[in-house]
């Protein structure tokens, strides 16, 4: 990037981006696309440099939070407790800590709190605070492997952050702020252009856990998406066109106020390169990827501020035409018997896993109802209160209560408007590439934006907010559904297919991400807490 326009309102790069990378039959089944598994990335980040390493500890607390409140309320209004190593600890191993470990031909394989697309675990976790008790301030980078904080910089640069996201209060005020980024070709090695979607959605599904075990610890919490975008990686010592931020979370409350250092610290910000094991023997390139990065990128201060006011404005609810053939609508059923409650965050957390087999059995009504009211209260932003950008479609191929066929969901009104009658297992299998998986599903949801209204008004960030939104929605279906014994499993999809076969109703609808819920064919066993368990194997990758 250079000079000080940014292209953001340039939206036809974002529906070119779009369009590019769609999927169908042809794209597809023309595809020349292999996987090189020699060439596979490795799943952690590993500095060479001689940097501080800080163990984090090795008994922290467990979010015992009801998982259905966890995930449905905001965020809390409360400055909850002093957050010290061991909160640190609870909130980074439950959101992106290793959960199982496994042996295949003779290589590890590990599993994380969060789900990843096509498990390649693409997202960095970096953490800015300032001094808290038993951390001093600093810039730090998570390593789920060996459970430790990698220190980049010394010094409090919560202002510095503040000022780079349009002087934001939720960050100055935060003792302690998270930024995700995505190490791009570790994605791109599987899902080439199409990976830049899936820095949202996996971002998300991490933040849908990091919002929980906040609101457990009755931790304020909330999503940024508006910041400079260059500085921001700078900052973290990110490597140009290789790596790149993608949303910040602020937790916990302060006093609010600027250090009369922090402009300068900013303006003085020194070159951070460090040196790092390069994932893979080579990497290929995906301009594409970049291009719709840049596009959407914000280069001033006074942009973010702009870009973060229009975010403010748009509304909640996008309105979304009648034409229902059937005028059926089936209210949710939020019974408040024991039996619909869920499970306990913690538990909940370790329970959860990509389901590959669905049993072809029904599920209760009650339990697809508290999925879909708890997944669809709205993600906090730190312009608004609670957002909904996207709405959820879906199919209910065996829902006891629930006759077969195709539903929107009208969140405001806790209710499912019925758009078409029939068996559509085939159907749900063929949308989401012809999977199997989701045929056999009891409900498959599709998560939509109406992408041209969130252009018009955001530009081509708007692009970045609704996969991101869609991930957080995608997190919380996977939490609510395994709180509830249930298995889930997330998918892409046909594009085109997917907006045609809910028309008329989602015409004007683009889909964002699928997820499949139903009843696991198999026994999964629990995952564990795992701490500085690789080492040995990340040192040698």
């Amino acid at each position: 990037m250079s000079g000080h326009l940014s292209n953001n309102n340039e939206i036809q790069i974002a529906l070119r981006y779009h369009e590019a990378t769609k999927h169908s039959e042809i794209s597809i089944r023309t595809s020349s696309h292999g996987l090189d598994f020699a060439n596979k990335p490795n799943p952690f980040k590993i500095y060479r440099n001689d940097l501080s390493s800080i163990p984090l500890p090795r008994e922290f607390p467990q979010p015992k939070i009801n998982t259905l409140d966890a995930i449905a309320s905001g965020s809390s209004d409360s400055a909850g407790k002093n957050i010290d190593p061991k909160t640190v600890a609870e909130l980074l191993f439950f959101c992106a800590g290793l959960t199982r470990k496994t042996r295949v031909g003779g290589e590890d394989y590990y599993m994380r709190a969060a789900s990843a697309t096509g498990a390649l675990y693409p997202i960095e976790l970096y953490l800015i605070c300032k001094d808290l008790p038993g951390l001093e301030a600093g810039v730090y980078h998570f390593a789920p492997a060996d459970f430790a904080l990698t220190q980049l910089r010394s010094g409090d640069y919560s202002g510095a952050l503040s000022s780079i996201a349009g002087d934001n209060t939720d960050i100055i005020s935060a003792p302690l702020t998270v930024v995700f980024t995505s190490l791009a070709w570790r994605n791109a090695w599987k899902y080439e252009d199409r990976s830049y979607r899936h820095w949202f959605w996996d971002s998300g599904v991490i933040a849908a856990n990091l919002l929980a075990t906040c609101n457990s610890e009755k931790l304020r919490a909330c999503l940024v998406t508006g910041f400079v975008d260059n500085e921001i990686d700078k900052l973290l010592g990110l490597e140009d066109r290789k790596e790149a931020a993608i949303a910040l979370l602020p937790m916990g409350a302060g006093p609010k106020f600027f250090s009369p250092t922090d402009n300068l610290r900013r303006a003085t910000l020194p070159p951070l390169r460090p040196d790092t094991v390069f994932p893979s023997r080579e990497e290929h390139s995906y301009p594409l990827i970049w291009e719709m990065n840049e596009a959407s990128s914000l280069l001033q201060k006074e942009q973010v501020r702009s870009w973060n006011e229009k975010l403010a404005e748009v509304s909640s609810e996008i309105r979304v035409p009648k034409n229902n053939p059937y005028d059926k609508i089936v209210p949710l059923q939020l019974q408040e018997e024991t039996s619909i409650q869920g499970l306990p965050l913690s538990e909940t957390i370790l329970r959860r896993g990509s389901t590959r087999r669905f049993a072809k059995r029904s599920i209760p009504f009650a339990k697809l109802s508290w999925i879909l009211h708890s997944s669809t209260r709205g993600v906090p932003l730190s312009v608004s209160s609670m957002t909904q950008f996207n709405h959820i479609y879906l199919i209910a191929n065996a829902v006891d209560g629930l006759s077969s066929g195709s539903y929107f969901f009208d969140y405001a009104n806790e209710s499912l408007e019925l758009l078409k009658l029939g068996n559509f297992r085939n159907m749900s299998s063929y949308l989401c590439l012809e999977q199997s998986l989701f045929g056999d599903a009891s409900a498959v949801l599709f998560v939509m934006a109406d992408l041209p209204f969130l252009f018009r008004a955001l530009g081509n960030r708007g692009y970045r907010v609704a996969q991101l939104e869609a991930g957080v929605v995608a997190g919380k279906v996977y939490l609510s559904s395994y709180s509830l014994k249930l298995g889930a499993s997330g998918s892409t999809f046909y594009d085109d297919a997917v907006t045609e076969f809910f028309s008329p109703h989602g015409s004007a609808k683009s889909a964002m991400i699928a997820i499949g819920v139903g009843i696991p064919d198999y026994r999964a066993r629990p995952g564990e807490i795992l701490v500085g368990e690789t080492r040995k194997t990340t040192a040698a990758a």
